[in-house]
């Protein structure tokens, strides 16, 4: 890309118009190789309604809990032309100065505009400043070396292809780790969820449990009353057929030995104490 870049500056030849659709397109290309999505991730060209006119940053890219990054593509490359084309080292010298100081003007610039303060974005103080050609930044920066520090003190961050595709990059590894945690988030209230619905379960498995047991020793104690104690109803029932009533069907025999006896039914916890108190 930058060897592609240089080739072109050289053959624009201070085309300004040409010049920033060009720049425009390679910063299309940087968005496009980050894997943002146009539309979702980034936004090119939005205008704000402001007190001193309307502001149109080139591009706002959003980040994770509503946040954005301001990319302006808007620089003048026509110095830098002007010296990848001298031909002697007198106009080289003058273009390079021109270049360092078109450079300088446009962070001043950009650091005015205060894109920070737009109500309608939630954005750090600071912009990224789009250079299309590395060797342009890498010339601007032999020839000045405070030049990044300006641009520093003023919240402008330089930016070429390479360095704004890798802030790019990491600007996706957000999202993707956003993305993460909004799912380990949703996945933990679901088991937490789960979990309450689990307890809630148990205990009313418990409860139906005990109202079992309870149901059951009823049913028992009731039907003990049909063969334990004297006189009670099978051994009566006997006693009919003594006497000749006619029956179709007979008792259950195992019932009619237990009635014989003529035992006062416990229940299994009385009987357990009473056994206890007869070893005791």
């Amino acid at each position: 890309m930058t060897e592609e870049a240089h080739g072109l500056a050289t053959a624009l030849k201070g085309q300004t118009k040409m010049q920033g659709n060009w720049g425009e397109l390679v910063l299309e290309n940087v968005l496009a190789r980050s894997g943002l999505q146009d539309g979702s991730d980034y936004r090119r060209e939005v205008s704000f309604a402001t007190e001193s006119g309307r502001q149109r940053p080139d591009v706002i890219v959003y980040l994770p809990q509503q946040k954005h990054l301001i990319i302006d593509a808007k620089v003048s490359l026509n110095a830098y032309t002007r010296f990848v084309n001298a031909e002697d080292d007198l106009e080289r010298k003058k273009a390079i100065r021109d270049h360092v100081q078109a450079i300088a003007d446009r962070i001043t610039e950009l650091s005015d505009r205060r894109y920070f303060e737009l109500s309608e974005l939630n954005s750090p103080d600071m912009v990224f400043m789009f250079i299309p050609i590395e060797s342009a930044f890498v010339e601007a920066l032999r020839a000045d070396e405070n030049l990044f520090q300006h641009a520093v003190e003023r919240n402008v961050l330089v930016a070429t292809p390479t360095t704004l595709l890798t802030s790019l990059n990491i600007v996706r590894q957000l999202w993707r780790f956003e993305h993460q945690n909004a799912h380990s988030a949703e996945l933990a209230e679901s088991a937490a969820q789960l979990y309450q619905k689990l307890v809630g379960f148990i205990g009313s498995m418990e409860e139906l449990g005990r109202k079992l047991d309870s149901a059951k020793a009823s049913f028992t104690t009731a039907f003990s009353q049909l063969y334990s104690g004297r006189g009670n109803l099978i051994k009566r029932a006997r006693d009919f057929e003594r006497l000749g009533v006619a029956v179709q069907r007979e008792l259950p025999q195992h019932l009619v030995d237990k009635a014989e006896l003529e035992l006062d039914y416990l229940p299994a916890a009385e009987q357990r104490n009473d056994e206890a108190d007869k070893v005791a």
